[in-house]
Formats: C-alpha cells, structure tokens, sequence
C-alpha cells in the first residue's frame, strides 16, 4: 500500500529538494558562521591599507535577530555609531600615521534589524610612513564581548600570514 500517488510523491520529492536547494544556497550566501569567530582580510600596498570583516552579528550585539524590545534596539543603535568609528575595530601603528579615507558597512543595520547572519566593515587606510607601520591592534574586542578570535589574513611588503587573535593578545606584530 502506497501512502502517496506517483503524482504526489514526485511533488513531495520536487517540495524537499526545492528546500535543500534554498538551505544550502542559504548558507553559501551568509558565509561562513560561528559565533564569536569573525575573520579580517587586511593588505598593505604602499601607502594603502585595507581591512575586511566579516562578522556574526551575535557576536557584537548579543543576538542576530531583528530587536526585541527597547534594551536590544539600544544596543542595535550603539552598535551603528561604533561602526562610524573605526578605531573602535582596529588601531594601526602610531607611528605609520594612518588616516582613515573609507568605512562601508554591509548591509546597513536599520531599527528592524539584521536579516542577515554576518556584518561585512571594509575600511581603507592612507599610512603617510608605511614602512613605520610594525602592529595592527584589534580595539574590536574592548566593546563587543561576545567576539572571541579573529582569523587574520595577512598581506604584506615581506610576505603574507594568516593568525588567530584573540582578546587576551589583540595584536599582531610584523
């Protein structure tokens, strides 16, 4: 006894692997996914210096869920101003005399909240003294205690590195 028609059974087999098919484009489309473990992608060429993160919204809000209630929208708005605020990510070597030429957050975080799992910040630098720059700080741990390591990739004048950093150590010397 079959419990569906042949008919039916070929919708219920199209229905499932539609789903497996959006699960899985799904996943492809956020990244890579773990709370409290986002990954910078920073290169120095020249004067320029560029940092990419990409980062579970958990990690710096305490939930990656549109707010619930006046606390978690207080903290979504908190967050919005500390990404106008780029040394509040990263700290170049003083010395380098990095000024910051762009900041883009994608995408924009509005008061009805992520639909996404990651935060992408793209900032780009000009070093005045490259060859001065000898340390990255990541200040991105100091206000959002939910952020555990940052998986670095690194390339440089003398060569690439891939590290983790953590709060404990939130710098990489070159």
């Amino acid at each position: 006894m079959h419990l569906f028609s042949p008919h039916r059974a070929a919708v219920v087999r199209a229905c499932v692997l539609a789903c497996l098919t959006a699960a899985t484009c799904s996943v492809h489309a956020h990244g890579n996914h773990t709370h409290g473990h986002g990954t910078v992608r920073m290169q120095a060429d020249g004067t320029l210096l560029t940092a990419e993160f990409d980062l579970p919204l958990e990690s710096l809000l305490g939930f990656d869920h549109p707010p619930q209630g006046a606390d978690q929208l207080t903290v979504l708005r908190a967050l919005r101003e500390r990404l106008k605020q780029p040394e509040r990510f990263i700290a170049p070597t003083a010395g380098a005399q990095c000024v910051v030429t762009a900041s883009q957050v994608s995408p924009e975080l509005t008061d009805q909240g992520p639909e996404i799992e990651n935060l992408r910040l793209r900032l780009s630098y000009r070093c005045e003294q490259p060859d001065e720059l000898q340390s990255i700080s990541f200040t991105a741990f100091e206000g959002h205690p939910g952020l555990k390591q940052l998986r670095l990739q690194w390339k440089g004048p003398k060569g690439r590195k891939t590290v983790t950093v953590r709060p404990r150590f939130p710098a990489v010397v070159f």
